[in-house]
């Protein structure tokens, strides 16, 4: 049996370990998040299971929100057109929810001097992180290169497309605007206004050099929820949960606003004269194609994890605009509906329809309500501002790094914070 001394050093050197590797693994590995959330979570069981006089408790609001999505989620192999494809990603996510759940029970309970090692660590890993950008944005990306044996003549073959080598760095970015927030409310604390302002300068540069659309959103919308909370916190949480349900309750319905009775081609050719980026192009056409399906089956959807096999989605279209110089020209080609609608709202409303999206709707007004605590550290409505962002711009509701680098971002923030929700 471990002593309470040792158990105390042990969880403290596990935090400070993530807080010092997280950015500078991700920016070469995001997929490495899952691993790194598991093994945190895993030292921590093992931590709590070894203590004597142990106190086990763990949230009620994550648990009861977890615990009706799953239910439902189970419910919907009555339904879906796959029961296996349904099936198989319930235990997984029912591990994942749970080690994330009670890794944020442990945030909450950690020493004054493990808060104070991993504020620190957090803050060398970020500084580490950004010294590493800096070198990739001024080295055509070497260490990607050199990491992944990739040859300049694959990087830029003209034939095949070449690889888009920044795109590997990209998700780093991500996580850096997510926890900048609390390195900055970090550096703020050690009135190192300095360095805190030098961060989110850097960050910003990062962000713009290595094309993150959905990151500036974050960053925007996370500099406006923390300006209205210093001032009316009660109002900025009701704000942004408003906003939450809004988006979520609202996303097959905005969408189809825009893009209803307009073709492919049509999209397209509005996109390309507004100079968005392909990728903003090809996120529009998802969005569509996705909605449709929603309306096909709106109360209960298709069922969970249907989103990769949907009807219809494997199928591709080629899309052609027309040039200023009056060219018809192919932009690119692409899946209709390629593993997952990179919106999490619309994959919960595809996958598990309204009664889905109104159980996440309102136990997530629920958590984010609670953000108006006083003794809640304000950088925490600034990451949850940033994860919301992701998760409705970018990223799939079930992607396993993703909802681990979301637990993993929470428990830091907690941990560093000083202040608990």
């Amino acid at each position: 049996m471990l002593n309470w001394r040792n158990q105390e050093e042990l969880r403290k050197n596990a935090f400070g370990l993530i807080a010092l590797l997280i950015l500078p693994i991700a920016i070469f590995s995001s997929k490495a998040m899952a691993p790194l959330f598991v093994l945190l979570a895993l030292v921590l069981m093992t931590l709590n299971f070894s203590e004597k006089d142990r106190k086990f408790s763990l949230p009620k609001l994550p648990v009861l929100a977890f615990l009706f999505l799953l239910l439902w989620a189970a419910a919907s192999l009555l339904w879906t057109f796959d029961q296996s494809l349904s099936g198989k990603l319930l235990l997984p996510l029912t591990a994942l929810f749970g080690l994330g759940i009670f890794a944020l029970s442990q945030s909450k309970i950690v020493s004054s001097s493990a808060r104070e090692m991993t504020e620190k660590l957090l803050i060398w890993g970020a500084a580490i992180t950004i010294a590493l950008l800096l070198f990739e944005s001024v080295t055509g990306s070497w260490l990607t290169r050199f990491g992944r044996a990739l040859p300049w003549y694959e990087v830029i073959n003209f034939q095949s497309g070449g690889i888009n080598i920044e795109a590997f760095l990209r998700n780093g970015v991500v996580i850096l605007a997510i926890l900048q927030w609390p390195i900055m409310s970090a550096l703020v604390r050690r009135r190192h206004h300095l360095g805190a302002a030098l961060l989110f300068l850097l960050t910003i540069y990062l962000v713009f050099r290595f094309s993150s659309a959905t990151a500036i959103i974050a960053i925007i919308g996370s500099i406006i929820g923390i300006g209205i909370a210093r001032y009316r916190r009660k109002f900025a949480s009701i704000f942004v949960a408003s906003m939450f349900v809004f988006l979520l309750v609202g996303a097959p319905f905005i969408v189809h606003q825009f893009t209803a009775n307009k073709s492919v081609q049509e999209i397209g050719q509005f996109s390309y004269d507004l100079n968005l980026p392909n990728s903003g192009t090809n996120r529009l056409l998802i969005w569509r194609f996705a909605t449709q399906r929603i309306f096909e089956k709106p109360l209960f959807g298709w069922g969970m994890n249907t989103a990769r096999q949907i009807p219809g989605g494997d199928n591709k279209y080629t899309l052609r605009v027309d040039t200023p110089a009056g060219k018809n020209i192919i932009l690119f080609r692409d899946f209709y509906l390629p593993l997952h609608p990179h919106n999490a709202a619309l994959q919960i409303w595809l996958e598990l329809g309204a009664v889905g999206a109104i159980i996440v709707a309102i136990f997530g007004w629920l958590f984010i309500r609670k953000l108006a605590d006083n003794n809640t550290d304000i950088a925490l409505l600034g990451v949850v501002i940033s994860i919301l962002a992701f998760n409705f711009l970018s990223f799939g509701a079930w992607q396993s790094w993703w909802i681990a680098t979301q637990f993993l971002c929470l428990c830091l923030t907690l941990v560093t914070s000083r202040r608990n929700v």
